[in-house]
């Protein structure tokens, strides 16, 4: 027999009890941008009287928000939720799964689960209320709905990653095609978030005590592409940079035929703009470009990068790529490692390809075996390991501004932080130690002293009271 309850915020188990505040859990999956959708949902439930609770024995509920891009990002969300389902089973929580596995797998998904209590899509948040007095009622609803027009705020959000470094999503969705990608399929074309909305955010979150904000989309260079009046991403961040306001801009996700000389310039010319820029290239062999469905060749690439580095020389790069992509020979392979070598990256990370149903990559001949493909992955790793630690040593020797993160360790006076040259969550840390404490969000100005394929280890902290503008 299904549990019962009156409404959506207050709740009683059993009859005749006093209804009580909904207790409300959340597990995240995936990239920042699906944590956005999280912290949205969790800022809208809290304005509607829900508890939240990272004790999951304690919750009445329970939302999974789920990554669906690759099938080991799949299985990890699956995993979860089956694990949160035997390991709350003496309490029974209502659980729900959200979000691109839902997207993926739609009503099935309640099939191959039976003991999940609902579902509902990433396109569907403005329905929780429907949503939610449905579960509350005995029901197991599925909410899955096409994507707007444009694109959607749920509400102010709860943060879940400390305050001082924040993400801000500029755009949803992607009308990149990649042949291997479900991102499209999942999350709808590419919509642009408003320019006061996004600026509207930031300075919201800088009065929350953010000192770095992360602008993340599918593709943060398309920003404005479906806007009718020509604004693009320059025009954003020029638009953020009239805050006056001491902090810096992190620009993630960027496409490599996008980048143009504006943006180059705003970020040489902008001290407030990290000298740091992602650039997921995939692959560099021209023929694996060409069906993977991207919109450039190596010729390009080196192109640009080569203009990057030729007009910011302090600039950190970091891409991502992808190995075994079907028809991907060994000579690609060492084309891939060519290109690795010729034009260093500070950070890169990497991945094999996952066959996905319904994209056209999913019917490619020349499939590459797993094990080649993990075979390929450790081999450039070890490769890049060197690479990092070579353009690392470039560092010491330089003062460089740090944001403070934490406490190394339970050792008195260890710190860590990151230089405008290291992205949350990806890249590696700067340590220091310190003979005053100092609390996360803090700036100091540190010399770099040694260098590791990852990580900086640096002389003591000067306290920063402002960045340098």
């Amino acid at each position: 027999m299904r549990r019962q309850g009156p409404d959506i915020i207050n709740h009683s188990n059993r009859a005749g009890e006093k209804a009580k505040p909904l207790k409300l859990a959340a597990v995240s999956l995936g990239c920042s941008k699906n944590r956005i959708d999280t912290e949205e949902v969790l800022g809208y439930l809290a304005a509607q009287g829900c508890i939240l609770t990272d004790d999951y024995q304690s919750a009445d509920l329970i939302f999974i928000n789920t990554c669906g891009f690759i099938a080991d990002a799949q299985q990890e969300s699956v995993n979860t939720i089956l694990e949160m389902i035997e390991s709350t089973s003496s309490t029974r929580p209502r659980i729900v799964a959200a979000g691109c596995l839902v997207e993926v797998f739609g009503e099935k998904i309640l099939e191959s689960i039976p003991e999940l209590d609902g579902a509902i899509g990433v396109h569907s948040y403005r329905e929780l209320d429907r949503f939610m007095r449905a579960l509350f009622s005995g029901e197991r609803p599925v909410v899955i709905n096409k994507p707007g027009r444009v694109y959607h705020t749920l509400s102010p959000r709860i943060l879940t990653t400390p305050a001082h470094s924040a993400f801000v999503r500029i755009a949803d969705g992607c009308d990149n095609r990649c042949h291997y990608c479900m991102i499209p399929a999942i999350r709808g074309p590419y919509r642009s978030r408003p320019a006061g909305e996004i600026v509207g955010e930031i300075s919201d979150l800088l009065d929350r005590g953010a000192a770095e904000i992360n602008l993340v989309a599918q593709d943060t260079t398309a920003y404005g592409s479906d806007f009718a009046n020509g604004t693009g991403l320059a025009d954003l961040l020029e638009e953020i940079l009239e805050l006056d306001r001491d902090f810096r801009i992190r620009i993630m996700y960027t496409y490599p035929s996008r980048i143009d000389d504006r943006l180059i310039k705003l970020i040489r010319d902008e001290n407030r703009i990290c000298k740091y820029l992602d650039i997921p290239v995939q692959h560099s062999s021209d023929r694996i470009l060409q069906l993977m469905g991207r919109h450039y060749r190596r010729d390009d690439l080196e192109k640009v990068i080569y203009k990057l580095r030729r007009m910011i020389p302090e600039l950190a790069l970091r891409t991502t790529v992808m190995l075994g992509y079907p028809g991907e020979t060994n000579r690609d392979f060492l084309e891939l490692l060519n290109f690795i070598e010729k034009q260093p990256f500070e950070s890169l990370g990497a991945f094999t390809y996952s066959r996905q149903a319904g994209t056209p990559a999913a019917d490619l001949d020349g499939r590459v075996p797993a094990r080649v493909g993990k075979k390929r992955l450790k081999e450039l790793m070890l490769h890049q390991k060197q690479i990092s630690r070579r353009v690392n040593q470039k560092y010491i020797g330089q003062r460089l501004p740090v944001l403070v993160e934490g406490r190394a360790s339970k050792k008195q006076g260890w710190y860590y932080g990151r230089s405008e040259h290291q992205a949350p969550e990806v890249d590696g840390l700067t340590y220091f130690f310190s003979r005053t404490n100092l609390r996360p969000g803090d700036w100091v100005s540190v010399k770099i002293k040694a260098a590791g394929p990852y990580n900086l280890l640096a002389g003591m902290p000067v306290p920063i009271d402002r960045l340098p503008r």
